[in-house]
């Protein structure tokens, strides 16, 4: 009796890796991959491109870690990479052949389960994806360490509003933070907000709302990043502005606008409650009723 239990868990435990394996591979090889190109190059000619202005006026090298800081601590950033992340995980999950196989070898438990880790996976790949790529253009004219370029800290006091380097990276994040711990920071933060986005979507899929669900989520980055540039208490309702660190201090006192660390309960916690919120409605859910596309 044991071991056919202990053989059901160790079927059950492949079965999660299989559809997890299944989805990442069609994720990666999905052409709505030419989408995250065009949300870079905006944040290229607005973000990294002044950056490197800065940094060329003041005849001193960046930190190779200063445009993917900024990449995820500005409006902008985390509004087109936020939509452009839905905009990939928009056919998922998928409803094939193989997916069908899968479950009916291993049941649906195993299958949400699958698809959540699939949503883990896909986040920190995104993340890691961001930070490097953003991070290429800077690697000839660059340093590695734990300080923060003259190009960030001094740019705006010896040019005043000639190029705006405060609006680069604001004094909000390098007064307050070593650059090493704002990169962790910030990209942990925004693999969570990553996690929760995905997890919402496939709730919204599970309720055959899959379109709904979407915009639901594209309009919620939009308006917290509208609301984030304008500094209104509501901004806190919108789990976006939990992924954006530097708005969590202000400009220049060593205090908290809102907590971080609350921030990283919070993303934990609405993933964790979409887990749980998934796994209950999984188990009455026909999978070929939650296929289809959203962007064709």
């Amino acid at each position: 009796m044991k071991e056919k239990k202990a053989e059901k868990k160790d079927a059950s435990g492949k079965g999660v890796l299989l559809v997890a394996r299944s989805e990442y591979i069609k994720w990666l090889a999905s052409p709505r991959i030419i989408l995250f190109a065009i949300a870079f190059l905006p944040i290229y000619d607005t973000l990294t491109r002044g950056l490197i202005q800065m940094s060329e006026e003041m005849e001193s090298p960046l930190n190779i870690l200063e445009p993917s800081i900024a990449a995820v601590n500005s409006w902008l950033g985390l509004l087109l990479l936020g939509i452009s992340y839905m905009a990939l995980m928009s056919p998922f999950p998928t409803a094939d052949g193989n997916m069908f196989f899968y479950v009916s070898r291993m049941g649906k438990k195993a299958w949400i389960q699958g698809e959540m880790l699939f949503q883990a996976m896909a986040a920190v790949t995104y993340s890691l994806v961001t930070a490097v790529v953003i991070a290429v253009p800077v690697a000839g004219r660059s340093f590695f360490a734990n300080g923060w370029s003259l190009a960030v800290t001094d740019y705006s006091e010896l040019y005043g509003g000639k190029g705006g380097g405060l609006e680069v990276i604001q004094p909000n994040l390098y007064f307050q933070m070593s650059p090493f711990r704002a990169f962790l920071f910030s990209y942990g933060l925004f693999a969570l907000f990553l996690m929760f986005c995905g997890m919402a979507f496939l709730w919204g899929c599970l309720c055959q709302k899959r379109l709904l669900a979407f915009y639901l989520l594209a309009l919620h980055i939009a308006v917290g990043c509208i609301l984030a540039t304008i500094r209104t208490a509501g901004m806190w309702l919108f789990p976006v502005n939990h992924a954006y660190l530097s708005v969590h201090y202000w400009r220049y006192y060593r205090e908290y606008a809102f907590p971080p660390w609350a921030s990283v309960g919070i993303l934990l916690a609405l993933v964790a409650l979409m887990a749980a919120a998934l796994f209950r409605k999984a188990r009455n859910v026909s999978l070929d009723m939650i296929g289809g596309e959203v962007l064709k």
